[in-house]
């Protein structure tokens, strides 16, 4: 049987004596769960502006919409300094292929800078505002429906749990 154990880490230290010694455990940081229907909302819109792009000839699939907006909008990752998180690559070298919430800043004739973003799924209640915000922006910019103001902030007072 699966035990958690949870708390500060000065909790943790007192419940660690009383594990069994010959087994193996990990601990990780505590999040809370998004929201369900923020989560609902933000993948609804992404959907519905990747529809309407496509119906004006541009060819994006919802995967790539959410990359875009994310890049758009999204919270730079970063290192546990503090430091946006940076890859510095040879120029032929696409790294948003091996990681898709990245951007190329700059190239010289031998390298080529790239800023990476934080996962949708990483962002914390402040950060997934931001994002959905700017993705209304351009909801709105083209006809497509977005919550009013009351029923955004009960929706993500749901996130914060």
């Amino acid at each position: 049987m699966e035990r958690t154990i949870s708390g500060t880490p000065q909790e943790l230290s007192m419940q660690l004596f009383n594990l069994e010694p010959n087994k193996i455990y990990d601990i990780k940081e505590h999040k809370e769960l998004r929201g369900i229907k923020a989560n609902a909302y933000f993948h609804k819109l992404v959907n519905e502006l990747a529809r309407y792009n496509r119906s004006k000839g541009f060819a994006i699939s919802d995967e790539q919409m959410k990359i875009n907006i994310n890049l758009s909008y999204g919270t730079i990752a970063t290192l546990e300094d503090g430091s946006p998180y940076e890859v510095i690559l040879p120029k032929d070298v696409d790294f948003q292929s091996k990681y898709e919430y990245a951007k190329r800043l700059k190239t010289n004739g031998v390298y080529t800078w790239w800023i990476c973003y934080k996962r949708t799924s990483e962002l914390n209640t402040k950060e997934f505002t931001q994002l959905i915000r700017g993705l209304e922006v351009e909801c709105k910019d083209v006809g497509i429906k977005t919550l009013d103001d009351i029923e955004f902030e009960r929706m993500m007072e749901e996130y914060d749990g």
